[in-house]
């Protein structure tokens, strides 16, 4: 390891003084000042008070836990965190022979084979075979995960748009990029669904974040939330009434789900209410691929009983409906 490298790592590990560090770290003062002048240059540490700390953002904080988890596991970040070593890596995910490698890194196959020999000595990548090499990710090394995210790029969010007296953004994201956007975020009003986490900001806007760990879809997205109250009278509605659905996407997970009915039955609903929200199409396509398996639409509300205008779609669309008519109407008024 470098110098710079040693320094991060420390300070990785523990938040010190920089008196402190140039009297731990086994290099001359001067070189000590230097690299850590780098690393703040390069937005990786932050001083303050003279103590050398991780900066702030989503890409220290990741690149200091590739650091610990290197140390943990004999491996030298500094070379695992090199641009030729990433390169490789990322190359390894689509290609895994070394020709293909180069081609997609341009990197001399010398340096590929010298790259992937410390990958596999590390167990950070697996033989298929050796001669020719085929290499694979070693998916369950912890790494794995750690360089994944660290190299991952931002990707484009599911993003509604609330305007009001109190405006918010409501973004769904996968778990990896809702950790980039906490960092990027947490200075202004910011709410993790489910999870109960709530600050306020200087400003009054807010910014909603939900995590959808199996993928991003305003189809998936509307099929995790009506199952929610709050998904039947607001969020679901805002994804029709701003067209954002593929009728025939959603039919496809809602069967992988068994939500065929559900859904069916909802939009069926939306469009007794207002006929311009869902065309007839969509409803003739879940009705022809309804189930004779009978389910509840919202049990969490059985508490509340049923008012009777219930059963025509109940028979319908075989299913116990606890849903309050009058939410509905008014999101879709409100909305």
């Amino acid at each position: 390891m470098n110098s710079k490298s040693t320094a991060f790592a420390l300070v990785s590990i523990k938040s010190l003084p920089l008196r402190t560090m140039v009297k731990r770290l086994p290099y001359a003062t001067p070189t000590v000042y230097k690299a850590v002048h780098q690393l703040e240059e390069e937005d990786l540490v932050a001083i303050e008070n003279g103590t050398v700390m991780v900066a702030e953002n989503f890409k220290a904080h990741k690149l200091s836990e590739i650091y610990i988890q290197s140390l943990a596991h004999g491996i030298d970040p500094e070379f695992l965190t090199r641009t030729s070593t990433l390169s490789v890596w990322k190359a390894i995910a689509e290609h895994h022979t070394v020709k293909d490698i180069v081609g997609q890194t341009k990197l001399p196959a010398v340096s590929v084979k010298r790259i992937l020999s410390n990958f596999h000595e590390n167990e950070l990548v697996l033989y298929r075979k050796r001669k020719p090499i085929v290499a694979e990710h070693n998916k369950e090394h912890p790494l794995h995960r750690l360089l994944s995210e660290y190299m991952g790029s931002e990707t484009k969010a599911l993003e509604l748009w609330y305007p009001g007296e109190i405006p918010y953004r409501d973004i769904a994201q996968t778990p990896d990029q809702i950790e980039r956007m906490l960092y990027q975020q947490i200075d202004g009003g910011l709410l993790v669904r489910e999870a109960g986490f709530n600050v306020m900001g200087d400003s009054k806007k807010l910014i909603i974040l939900e995590s959808m760990k199996d993928g991003l879809s305003y189809e998936g997205y509307f099929l995790k939330k009506i199952l929610t109250t709050e998904g039947v009278e607001d969020l679901c509605i805002l994804l029709v009434k701003r067209s954002l659905l593929d009728y025939e996407l959603l039919l496809e997970l809602a069967k992988e789900k068994d939500l065929v009915n559900i859904v069916g039955c909802y939009l069926d609903i939306l469009r007794n209410i207002d006929e311009r929200l869902v065309p007839s199409t969509a409803i003739e396509l879940f009705h022809r691929e309804k189930t004779r398996k009978r389910r509840a639409f919202l049990y969490q509300e059985k508490e509340f009983g049923k008012d009777g205008w219930e059963a025509p779609y109940e028979k319908q669309w075989n299913l116990d409906l606890y849903l309050e008519l009058g939410g509905i109407e008014h999101g879709v008024r409100g909305l």
